[in-house]
C-alpha cells in the first residue's frame, strides 16, 4: 500500500490529495479509482486512514476513508542534539532514519568543531515527510537548529523532567555503559525525555563537554530534575550519525 499526506474531512469521511501529492497517485504511480492508499494524519491525534480511492486525476485526488488506525506516540520522547556532519547524503540519511525510529525531535547545534555552516531546514523537512510516508509513520520529527550553545541551553530550561545522555571521546572516569541494567533504572525513573548529545567529527570540545555536564547546575534549571549522564559507546570510535542511530535505537525499546 502507498502512503499519502493529504487534507482529511472526518464529516464526510473523505481525504483529499492536493496537486504534488496527487500527481505522484496519479502520474507516478499510477493509481486507478478503487485502489486503496493510507493517508497520514500527522498533528494533533496520529493516525492512519486506510482510503479507497473515489476520482483520480493529476490535479486532486479524492478517496472514502473506510478504515482508521490509531498511532499511539512513543511514552518517552527522544531528542537527538547533534552537530551536523558535512557531507549531505549523510545528514538527509540521519533525518530518515529519526523518523524510522519515531524521534520527537533533532535539534542541530553548530559547535565549535562543526564544520557545515548551514542546514536547509525546508529541505530536511521534505525529506522527513518523504521518510514517514515510506516507513508508514505518522509521527514526524521535529527539526531544529541553534547557532549557539546559550540558546540551546535556554531553550532546554523549560522541560523540567529530562535525562541527558552525553557521549564524548575524553577519557573520564563517570562514563556509564548502557546496559539493561541501566535501561531498566531509566524505564523505571518514568522520565519523559531523554536527550542524546552526539558530537561532530572531531568531537565537542572540552569547554563544550563542561558546559553540557554543567546543565543541571545551572540556574535556568534550579529545583528541576536534570541529570547529564557521561555514556560509554564502546572501545571502537563511531560516526557521528552510526553513534545517533545506536542510541536511538536501543531508547526505542523503552518507548515500547
Amino acid at each position: 500500500m502507498h502512503y499519502f499526506i493529504g487534507k482529511i474531512d472526518l464529516e464526510e469521511k473523505l481525504v483529499y490529495l492536493d496537486k504534488e501529492e496527487a500527481h505522484h497517485c496519479a502520474i507516478v504511480l499510477r493509481l486507478r479509482v478503487g485502489e486503496k492508499i493510507g493517508v497520514l494524519q500527522t498533528s494533533n491525534e496520529y493516525a492512519i486512514y486506510i482510503t479507497e480511492l473515489l476520482s483520480v486525476s493529476k490535479n486532486e485526488c479524492v478517496g472514502k476513508i473506510i478504515e482508521k488506525k490509531i498511532f499511539f506516540p512513543p511514552k518517552i520522547n527522544t531528542h537527538l542534539i547533534i552537530s551536523p556532519p558535512k557531507n549531505n547524503e549523510r545528514l538527509e540519511w540521519l533525518v530518515e532514519k529519526c523518523v524510522e525510529l519515531q524521534a520527537h525531535s533533532l535539534i542541530f547545534i553548530k559547535s565549535e568543531r562543526c564544520i557545515r555552516k548551514n542546514i536547509n531546514l525546508d529541505r530536511l523537512s521534505k525529506l522527513s515527510i518523504s521518510a514517514a510516508k515510506q516507513s508508514a509513520n505518522p509521527i514526524l520529527v521535529q527539526l531544529e537548529f541553534f547557532q549557539s550553545f546559550s540558546n540551546l541551553i535556554h531553550h532546554l530550561s523549560e522541560n523540567s523532567n529530562a535525562h541527558h545522555l552525553l557521549a564524548h571521546c575524553e577519557k573520564s572516569e563517570n562514563k556509564i555503559s548502557i546496559t539493561p541494567e541501566y535501561l531498566i533504572q531509566l524505564q523505571n525513573k518514568k522520565i519523559k525525555d531523554i536527550f542524546i548529545w552526539i558530537g561532530p567529527e572531531g568531537d565537542w570540545t572540552h569547554e563544550e563537554i563542561q558546559i553540557i555536564k554543567g546543565i543541571p547546575k545551572m540556574d535556568l534549571f534550579d529545583k528541576k530534575e536534570i541529570i547529564v549522564d557521561e555514556i560509554n559507546l564502546g572501545s571502537t570510535r563511531l560516526r557521528t550519525e552510526t553513534a545517533a542511530i545506536y542510541l536511538l535505537s536501543i531508547l526505542k525499546s523503552l518507548s515500547e
